[in-house]
């Protein structure tokens, strides 16, 4: 029970900072896609608002809060998945996660999340960034997805 809890505690950190990463990074590249910073988040919405959230450029409560919280929920969700693919690799070789496997275990949640995110779930549950962002500003958002998982592994370890 004690490693599950701690799992959990793991995840929350740093899914809180993985998802803030990407957060910002669909901010500043949606200005980057002609759009406002607010609108990606706004977008994240349309699971619960599907006929206005893709609209929605302009900061709001109901819109752009609501959807940081959606997003750092499904982060945390797949801090989940990142930890535990920390943990798999340190109970099997008996020593600490190194820089090389923290990176590789934030690549591979970040492109797990992306494959869940854009090609398993129903197009209601997808994130919604897409509406506002390119192609390419959708690699630089799971990039910082991962980034953020890496981080803060690597300040966890750097503290141990």
């Amino acid at each position: 029970m004690n490693r599950i809890v701690n799992l959990l505690c793991r995840a929350t950190i740093s899914g809180t900072a993985a998802g803030s990463a990407a957060a910002a990074m669909a901010a500043a590249r949606a200005r980057a896609d002609g759009s406002t910073p607010y609108a990606p988040l706004n977008a994240v919405t349309h699971c619960l608002w599907p006929r206005r959230a893709f609209s929605e450029t302009c900061p709001s409560a109901r819109f752009t809060l609501t959807g940081l919280a959606i997003n750092q929920a499904a982060a945390v969700f797949w801090g989940v998945l990142f930890e535990g693919l920390l943990d798999r690799w340190q109970c099997r070789v008996r020593r600490r996660a190194g820089v090389a496997e923290i990176v590789a275990s934030a690549a591979t949640t970040a492109a797990v999340a992306y494959t869940v995110d854009y090609h398993a779930v129903p197009s209601r549950l997808t994130p919604g960034f897409e509406a506002h962002l390119s192609k390419r500003s959708m690699f630089y958002v799971y990039s910082a997805l991962a980034a953020g998982f890496a981080a803060a592994a690597l300040c966890r370890a750097s503290r141990n």
